[in-house]
């Protein structure tokens, strides 16, 4: 069993933002994860892993379930954060990403859920993961005058360069324009 300290995988923290901007059932989430939902185009889950997902955050303490009626219909369990998901959630945004790989992933559904619970400044992430990109880069650089140009390790090395370039460039624009 995972305790509360073992590092949640980012579907995992989706679920907890979203159960922390309200609480919701299973079913409600899935939704966000769907064709169409905000959270869609960043990360997928299927129904039977969010419900997985569900019991493990909840068995590591970081949620908990309440059954709950709607008319006629049958009994759901609707989910919020405790103080320890909450806590575990705003580290985890105010946290920049210290892979470039982790962008894509992890930095959006931090942007996501700093613009939605309000909770993080959106700045100040964006800032914090500027300033981690640039360390990236000039050590990428660094690396990059001590090898042979012919070699293939400056190519790889370039490539990372390449993208470092790309994505500081993505981040600045979304700083100037947000």
């Amino acid at each position: 069993m995972a305790t509360a300290n073992d590092r949640l995988n980012p579907a995992q923290y989706a679920i907890l933002g979203l159960l922390d901007a309200g609480p919701a059932h299973g079913y409600d989430l899935v939704r966000s994860f769907n064709e169409g939902g905000d959270l869609a185009g960043v990360v997928r889950l299927e129904q039977a892993s969010l419900y997985a997902a569900l019991k493990d955050l909840a068995g590591r303490g970081l949620i908990e379930g309440h059954e709950e009626r709607d008319g006629l219909r049958p009994q759901r369990i609707v989910y919020e954060p405790t103080n320890a998901g909450r806590k575990l959630l705003q580290e985890w945004i105010e946290t920049p990403v210290s892979r470039l790989r982790e962008i894509r992933l992890d930095f959006l559904l931090k942007i996501y859920f700093a613009r939605l619970t309000g909770r993080a400044s959106v700045a100040d992430l964006l800032a914090t993961q500027i300033a981690v990109c640039h360390r990236y880069l000039a050590d990428l650089e660094s690396a990059s005058a001590a090898l042979p140009p012919d070699g293939f390790a400056y190519l790889v090395t370039q490539s990372k360069v390449s993208a470092a370039r790309a994505t500081l460039d993505w981040l600045q624009d979304y700083r100037r324009n947000a």
